[in-house]
């Protein structure tokens, strides 16, 4: 071969090494010993060392089976065999550990390299790192899927609303029928329970949806007392439950159904991790911070805050596990036990508070749970509003416009009970006819019904009197409501009690035009 040539071809080879050493992908050369322990490696680039951490020098007469963990597919590398032994190139996906023992995703595939007789000399691989993209792709269907459980949660809300409506009305129509203490008790159960779960239903709302709370002035102290004895009724007994509450706890503005669910999440998760007999702890203080106090996830900033913490004496949480126990889905439970969505909701309601959350946990020795909500320094009176005789009636017509007979009925009732007259109908049609014939001054007017829906029941309602006083019940948030009926005058969320259904008849009234 003429010098030239030699010249040429030696250039070549310069410039193939110089290309696989720069390759942003990891390029591993190895001799053709596919047998156990597997081909060693003769040659690899500085992507691999960088994807790795393992340097040239430290793998060069190794196998790459170093790359392997407890993660890896047996199955992928079963292939692998296969397809090298009958010379074919192989392509796949897997994980690979670095030195330090993390794992990291990747693709690769493998490239037989022939002679000029054809004969396998080497194995080229190239890997290409994908843990980013996988990661990003993981964060995209977690989003489709919160997406699907906000359009799923507004059928939803709406039908156990429907159901928790006649619950919440009854027991308080009942109330001052029945004066047993019995029978008292058992309604304050019965309506305790209906509320608690018309707060989950908002829950889930907030959590999908992005629908705020109503910020009011809450006691956290009578909050950790009601939780208190709900898990000393419900858990375990096991389990002791025990709480630990400053005298002078500031009150927390903001929304007391949601703390209350931050709490009880809290507990059930403390619950889930003993195992056997323990114990949850719940305490409470006042903290004054001069300056930053630094958390694991954030800095809380000065100010004066409502620290409660939740321990327990339970399993701990897996350090792998801590980085993760807030994403949306993750849990490390059993699927019937968990879904996933507890801590996620429980540190999307603190941050919507302006609090902070801490973790603490140690395997085999329990996990404490801090959360930080900025306290209200100056105390404000609550003030509960009696049915006053602002809120009874003088006979004037009210229209009720509902497809469930049970919440008909019983609104029906309490109205009348009220002082007013009542008329009703089960669908937009007749609810046009209705209102035609009796000219109600309010109508309350269900908004999801099955046949003629409320927004064209409203818009039959509109044109007949333009000066009618609507008000639209739903189990949707009042921005949904909204947007499928503008022209009502008010809103009124189901479930609803007895007197937040007179208030409501009662504003319109003094809106509205004398009927």
């Amino acid at each position: 071969m003429p010098i030239g040539e030699h010249e040429t071809e030696a250039s070549q080879l310069r410039l193939a090494r110089q290309a696989l050493a720069q390759l942003r992908e990891s390029v591993i050369i190895t001799d053709t010993d596919i047998e156990l322990p597997g081909p060693l490696i003769i040659w690899v680039n500085a992507a691999f060392t960088r994807m790795t951490g393992y340097s040239q020098t430290e793998v060069i007469g190794l196998t790459p089976r170093i790359l392997q963990g407890p993660k890896t597919r047996r199955s992928t590398i079963d292939r692998l065999r296969r397809q090298l032994k009958a010379g074919e190139a192989f392509t796949g996906d897997d994980i690979n550990y670095r030195k330090d023992g993390s794992e990291f995703n990747i693709d690769w595939y493998i490239e037989p390299l022939r002679d000029e007789e054809g004969k396998i000399t080497h194995f080229i691989a190239v890997q290409r790192d994908t843990t980013l993209e996988r990661q990003l792709q993981a964060q995209l269907l977690q989003a489709q899927r919160l997406e699907s459980i906000g359009m799923l949660a507004s059928g939803v809300a709406h039908d156990l609303n429907n159901i928790l409506a006649p619950v919440l009305m009854g027991a308080a129509i009942l109330s001052e029928r029945l004066t047993a203490k019995e029978d008292q008790a058992m309604l304050a159960l019965m309506q305790n329970g209906a509320e608690r779960g018309a707060a989950l239903v908002k829950q889930i709302l907030s959590f999908a949806r992005g629908v705020a709370g109503n910020s009011t002035l809450a006691q956290a102290r009578h909050l950790i007392g009601d939780v208190v004895s709900l898990a000393q009724q419900t858990f375990p007994k096991r389990i002791a439950v025990e709480s630990s509450v400053a005298a002078d706890l500031l009150p927390i503005l903001g929304d007391a159904t949601q703390i209350h669910q931050v709490l009880m999440n809290l507990c059930v998760n403390a619950r889930d991790a003993i195992e056997e007999d323990g114990t949850i702890t719940i305490s409470a203080e006042n903290l004054l911070l001069a300056e930053p106090l630094p958390l694991a996830r954030d800095t809380v900033p000065p100010g004066e805050y409502v620290r409660i913490r939740v321990s327990d004496t339970g399993s701990g949480i897996p350090a792998s596990a801590v980085s993760k126990i807030f994403l949306p889905f993750f849990t490390t439970k059993t699927p019937e036990k968990g879904t996933g969505l507890g801590l996620s909701t429980v540190l999307s309601i603190v941050r919507s508070h302006g609090g902070f959350l801490d973790l603490e946990s140690e395997p085999g020795c329990g996990t404490t749970f801090s959360v930080f909500f900025p306290a209200v320094s100056e105390l404000v009176a609550e003030t509960v509003v009696p049915i006053s005789d602002q809120l009874l009636g003088r006979g004037q017509t009210i229209l009720i416009v509902d497809d469930e007979q049970s919440i008909l009925g019983i609104a029906r009732e309490a109205l009348a009970a009220s002082g007013y007259r009542v008329v009703t109908a089960s669908n937009g049609v007749q609810a046009a006819r209705v209102f035609r014939e009796k000219r109600p001054a309010v109508t309350l007017l269900d908004l999801m019904m099955a046949d003629s829906g409320g927004p064209w029941a409203l818009q039959q309602i509109r044109a007949l009197d333009p000066e009618a006083r609507i008000v639209v019940m739903s189990g949707l948030s009042a921005d949904e409501a909204d947007d499928l009926a503008p022209g009502a005058n008010a809103f009124l969320a189901k479930p609803f009690t007895v007197l937040g259904l007179l208030a409501a008849v009662s504003a319109e009234l003094l809106e509205g035009p004398a009927r």
